[in-house]
């Protein structure tokens, strides 16, 4: 596996790729770590897939291939975040009476998410505020789920 660093507008994210795909992103302090990439071709795709997010084009489709590691129900969920375009949101509620399950198992699976930004997560809200991101309801999490909501045009 190989790990890099990319310094975004909204913080420092790590990704993890293995085999030309990526397995996990993590958004990490910017005192800890310092910004290194890895000189192949698949993890180049990776970084111009990202910076053209970040850069040029938030309603932009990544292009790179996914690993992911979870269960059949978090996978079920995360194929339905894919669908979700850009500068929109759905509520935890919206998302279980789609998946007929809980508010909290969704939840759930998108805080297991190993892979936030290109399965977006951040586009599930609470019915009365903007929800958690990463595990976390405040703190420097939700700042980076509201600067990546309002990245792609939403304002609720």
């Amino acid at each position: 596996m190989t790990a890099f660093l990319l310094r975004t507008p909204s913080g420092l994210l790590q990704v993890q790729v293995e085999g030309g795909a990526v397995t996990g992103l993590s958004w990490r302090p910017q005192a800890d770590c310092r910004e290194r990439a890895v000189d192949t071709a698949s993890v180049h795709r990776i970084l111009q897939g990202l910076r053209y997010y970040f850069e040029t084009d938030p309603a932009c489709r990544f292009d790179f291939p996914l690993r992911l590691t979870g269960t059949p129900f978090q996978h079920r969920v995360w194929g339905t975040l894919l669908g979700i375009p850009a500068g929109q949101v759905r509520t935890y509620g919206a998302l279980a009476a789609q998946l007929r399950t809980s508010p909290r198992a969704v939840a759930a699976a998108c805080r297991a998410n190993p892979c936030p930004v290109v399965v977006p997560c951040h586009r599930v809200v609470a019915a009365t505020g903007p929800g958690g991101y990463c595990g976390a309801t405040r703190g420097p999490h939700l700042k980076i789920k509201k600067w990546l909501l309002a990245h792609e045009g939403w304002h609720g």
